[in-house]
């Protein structure tokens, strides 16, 4: 597949699992019993294929495990968690314009651990698509969005934002010689670990309570949020980088739109054409034409 797509088909996972958390939490499901449960899943059905790489690559895990121990916190269980206490507090509106700044978050993280540079395209790009975000979670009105309340979960959305910006700069360091499935799943059951005691003292919903509806989306979670999206998301990140893969996160509210549309049957308005026009712009400045300025250079 192109490289793009690495990074197209993470985004698309990622809203399913923003619209189906939001459903889940709101029908008394607390986020610790579901982030919990959706990574048992994904170490479920991840381990029968890759144990034999895990046994096969223990001697660089056991050397590197601080950072594999980094990787399952930050990506596994912080942003995860975190996301979906969050959607507990905060409006959907807050929850989309904080997640459409992580792009920004990405490239401050590259510049202040790796040193990486950006140049003026790429800047350019990040102002054009954030723009685009913004009038669409503020439905092109400036007064929405200068009325914006922050809340307790709006700091949660931040957090888990900044954690995955921080995975997504440090996945580069990804341990030499480790299979993109040894790590997914290494650090899958580390974060998993991680969560099991939260889930133990935290969780207030009883599993029996669970209704169809509950375990159906649990299971999407599992599945294409997690082990999908995270795959896909690594090696996009390995292809094209971290800088790059931080403008497609401004396709989110672009996908959780379409979504809406298609199966909540909603309307797109003049603001929604605007804000995607612009986000794919900025995208294309960012990436494309910053690519074909440097060849040409």
């Amino acid at each position: 597949m192109p490289a793009f797509v690495y990074l197209l088909l993470p985004i698309s996972f990622w809203s399913g699992n923003y619209i189906l958390g939001r459903i889940t939490v709101s029908s008394g499901v607390d986020p610790f019993t579901i982030s919990f449960l959706r990574w048992s899943l994904a170490c479920l059905i991840i381990m029968p294929f890759a144990y034999k790489k895990l046994w096969k690559e223990r001697h660089i895990m056991a050397k590197n495990w601080p950072l594999l121990v980094m990787f399952g916190w930050l990506g596994i269980c912080n942003y995860n968690l975190f996301l979906y206490i969050g959607l507990t507090s905060t409006t959907v509106t807050n929850a989309v314009l904080l997640n459409s700044i992580m792009p920004v978050m990405i490239l401050i993280t590259a510049r202040l651990l790796l040193g990486n540079k950006t140049s003026w395209l790429q800047n350019a790009g990040i102002l054009v698509s954030t723009l685009g975000a913004i009038i669409i979670v503020s439905r092109g009105s400036i007064d929405t969005f200068l009325h914006l309340s922050f809340s307790r979960g709006d700091l949660w959305i931040i957090t888990a934002a900044i954690s995955w910006a921080i995975y997504s700069v440090m996945i580069i360091r990804r341990p030499k010689g480790m299979s993109l499935l040894g790590f997914f799943a290494s650090t899958a059951l580390i974060g998993t670990l991680f969560q099991a005691p939260l889930f133990y003292f935290f969780g207030e919903t009883e599993l029996v309570n669970l209704t169809e509806q509950n375990w159906a989306a649990i299971a999407y979670m599992g599945v294409f949020a997690s082990i999908g999206a995270f795959l896909c998301w690594n090696i996009g990140i390995q292809k094209l980088g971290a800088a790059t893969a931080g403008h497609f996160i401004h396709l989110l509210p672009v996908f959780s739109i379409g979504l809406s549309v298609l199966l909540l049957g909603e309307r797109l308005y003049s603001f929604h054409y605007t804000g995607i026009a612009l986000i794919f712009s900025g995208i294309f400045i960012a990436t494309i034409l910053s690519k074909l300025r440097r060849t040409s250079r």
